[in-house]
């Protein structure tokens, strides 16, 4: 009897790909293969039910911002649908990548604000993404509550992000497994004594972090 294929070999060329543009990076401040995030990320999608398209998309979802390619380049292995995808998760301007991209809140904020128009495709893999990481920085607190300076924005701005990240996964992508492994994350990080110590007495965790960015540009503008 033949056998269905669960896979392409477009699949395993993408994971070869992708390994190959990410060979020297790591995770931000540590030693695994980045290529450790992109495999957890697709296996999100995959579960989450997502095409083999935004499989594949979520194996390349970094691509544009961290190894050098564009659009064009991934249309032309891949295809536009995978293509659009990885052009929807990412948050740097066309050209910049780096040292060059730019403000970490600029960014954020206008990448929050497009998810309201993004296709559902593009929010899969987007939810995916910020699950894996939001999981990676809960495991990491939990054994050095220090590991948040490794970020630009550190606990407090990490936690206005994927809590605003969440509201909107939340309402757009309705029984998303990814959004719910997000949201777990996101409560524990609220909960943490790292975040209750940034938190003013008698303001609920939540509605400081939700307040994060409105501080910022307040401070930016003093």
């Amino acid at each position: 009897m033949t056998q269905k294929l669960a896979h392409s070999e477009r699949y395993t060329a993408a994971l070869s790909w992708a390994t190959q543009l990410h060979r020297f990076q790591t995770r931000k401040g540590k030693t695994v293969p980045y290529i450790s995030h992109l495999i957890a990320v697709s296996g999100l999608v995959w579960e989450d039910g997502g095409s083999e398209n935004e499989a594949i998309a979520a194996l390349l979802h970094d691509a544009i911002e961290d190894a050098g390619q564009t659009y064009d380049s991934i249309a032309a292995a891949f295809g536009v649908e995978v293509a659009g995808i990885v052009r929807d998760c990412t948050d740097t301007s066309e050209g910049l990548s780096g040292d060059n991209k730019e403000p970490w809140l600029l960014r954020k904020t206008r990448y929050l604000a497009s998810l309201e128009r993004k296709p559902e495709s593009s929010l899969r893999v987007t939810a995916a993404d910020k699950a894996h990481n939001a999981r990676d920085m809960v495991l990491d607190a939990r054994r050095d509550p220090n590991s948040w300076d490794r970020f630009k924005a550190g606990l407090d701005g990490s936690a206005w992000y994927l809590l605003r990240m969440h509201q909107t996964l939340s309402h757009r992508l309705p029984g998303s497994r990814s959004s719910e492994l997000l949201g777990r994350s996101v409560r524990e990080i609220l909960a943490s004594e790292a975040y209750l110590r940034l938190t003013p007495t008698g303001i609920a965790p939540a509605v400081w972090a939700a307040g994060y960015a409105e501080r910022s540009m307040g401070q930016l503008q003093g």
